[in-house]
């Protein structure tokens, strides 16, 4: 049986084909940054859910899944750009970011250049439902952002507080590329729900997996630097975790000011701990459910879906 990757070869390159064509690379830097981006790689599962979903539904219907799979993967470049604005990053996917090799206002443009584009791409597409979940997912996503940022370097922060984050960041994201493959094939709802399942579940194991390589992962394979996330005040759930069970990390992370003093101090106490361990097991909690939601999907599609879920959950070995 072919791998995921070699199944939908043929519709990556549609996409490929919609996005070089409306992004348009060309002497204005924004533009060439952009199309810079999408070449330079990166997981593109958001895409590859959207694709799979969409093999489900009318065949007649898939040019606009390539349509709404093309307008996914470039909302989330575009978070990307922005979050590397937040966090200050020097490195994406191991290059040099567009904000520090070129400055705020061209990192801001090239975002907005991004997001811009996926609303043209997503706007030829006629269909309610799909325009009304793009527009409230894109509203949610900003409303993550501003959370996000609300939260940093706030060591008050709950549990709840984190989940609420990763759902933002990344579930809903997973969910929004669901749908729109979805409604974009007229995929029956009952299919729908269940994936729906699938994806919220997926998409928090898939987050609370990056935020432990942040400390437990190789730099080459992340592309940014390790202890990122602790480094830029954004408290991952390890750290929370061990803030709440050990009083001594405690008083260290509320007293943190960002010196590399400190901060090593606080990363040596993680490491030694079983929080990172602990996270990971929870994980694999919401990949267990999100194999439980698609028993009844049709193969090829089931099988699929479920490779990816044991890639994910395979991330650490």
């Amino acid at each position: 049986m072919k791998t995921v990757k070699q199944y939908l070869a043929s519709d990556f390159e549609a996409v490929g084909d919609i996005i070089k064509e409306n992004l348009d690379p060309n002497e204005i830097l924004v533009h060439s940054k952009s199309y810079e981006l999408f070449r330079s790689g990166g997981k593109k599962i958001r895409p590859t859910f959207t694709l799979l979903v969409g093999r489900l539904g009318e065949t007649g219907r898939y040019p606009d899944v390539l349509k709404a799979s093309a307008s996914l993967e470039l909302i989330h470049m575009a978070t990307l750009v922005h979050d590397d604005i937040i966090d200050n990053s020097r490195l994406r996917r191991g290059r040099s970011t567009v904000y520090y090799e070129h400055g705020y206002l061209q990192a801001i443009n090239t975002g907005n250049y991004l997001l811009s584009t996926s609303l043209s791409i997503v706007s030829t597409i006629e269909h309610k439902a799909l325009h009304e979940a793009f527009s409230q997912a894109i509203r949610d996503i900003v409303d993550g952002e501003i959370f996000q940022l609300d939260h940093q370097f706030n060591t008050y922060q709950t549990l709840d507080d984190y989940y609420t984050k990763i759902y933002r960041k990344t579930a809903l994201l997973i969910e929004l590329s669901i749908k729109m493959g979805a409604y974009a094939a007229n995929v029956d709802q009952r299919i729908l729900d269940g994936l729906l399942v699938y994806g919220y579940h997926i998409g928090m194991s898939f987050q609370i997996i990056d935020d432990c390589l942040d400390f437990i992962g190789n730099e080459k394979t992340l592309g940014k630097p390790k202890f990122s996330d602790l480094e830029n005040g954004h408290y991952t759930l390890p750290v929370l975790m061990l803030r709440d069970e050990d009083p001594d990390f405690s008083n260290k992370l509320h007293a943190f000011d960002g010196s590399r003093e400190k901060l090593d101090e606080l990363i040596g106490d993680l490491l030694a701990s079983d929080a990172i361990d602990r996270s990971i097991a929870i994980s694999n909690t919401y990949i267990d459910k999100a194999r439980a939601a698609i028993e009844d999907i049709d193969e090829p599609i089931r099988t699929y879906l479920m490779e990816i879920a044991e890639k994910l959950s395979n991330r650490l070995n």
